[in-house]
């Protein structure tokens, strides 16, 4: 199963993406010099090197992400490229820009995470299995309270390929639901 289709969005200045998440449509503005980013294990001090003083690096309360923000234009454009290069080499669990919500206010950080429901009656097991063939996830935990529920995590996450992967999931006609796992706060 291919990704489906790519959602375009400048990495130079603010852009309104609108995509599918448990079969609705949502819409959000990308903020490309606002990007949050996890490290592989054992990695930071090589990212950070990575990212040298191009930008302003703090740590997000209470989550194991950082937060960078650089000038817009080409200074966040180069410090894209020089993510793509680290992510490559294995050293960026994910990197994706910062998402406003366009009906809350609410920024988000899009994580490598889809939470997925099956419909009734679909063998979740084998749906997984697809799945990691297909889209290279692997499942993160099942659903304590629902049998057929599941977070899966995508392997190459990068820039918004979250949620183009949970928008091809959420197509599909076993799947009752699919949503990108996002964090969210308040402060605007």
């Amino acid at each position: 199963m291919p990704l489906g289709r790519r959602i375009e969005w400048s990495r130079t200045g603010p852009t309104a993406i609108r995509f599918r998440q448990r079969k609705r449509w949502a819409t959000a503005e990308v903020l490309p010099d606002q990007i949050a980013l996890r490290w592989a294990p054992e990695c930071p001090a090589t990212v950070r090197a990575g990212l040298r003083q191009a930008v302003q690096v703090r740590v997000a309360p209470g989550v194991d992400v950082t937060l960078l923000e650089v000038q817009g234009g080409p200074a966040a454009v180069d410090l894209w490229r020089r993510l793509e290069e680290l992510h490559a080499a294995g050293r960026l669990r994910f990197a994706t820009p910062m998402l406003r919500d366009r009906e809350s206010g609410l920024r988000q950080i899009l994580t490598d995470e889809i939470t997925v429901r099956w419909t009734a009656g679909q063998q979740v097991t084998g749906g997984l299995e697809r799945l990691r063939r297909s889209l290279a996830v692997s499942l993160v935990r099942r659903s304590e309270f629902v049998e057929r529920q599941c977070v899966v995590r995508l392997e190459r996450a990068f820039g918004l390929a979250t949620l183009e992967a949970a928008e091809a999931i959420d197509g599909l006609p076993e799947i009752e639901f699919a949503a990108a796992n996002f964090i969210s706060w308040a402060d605007r």
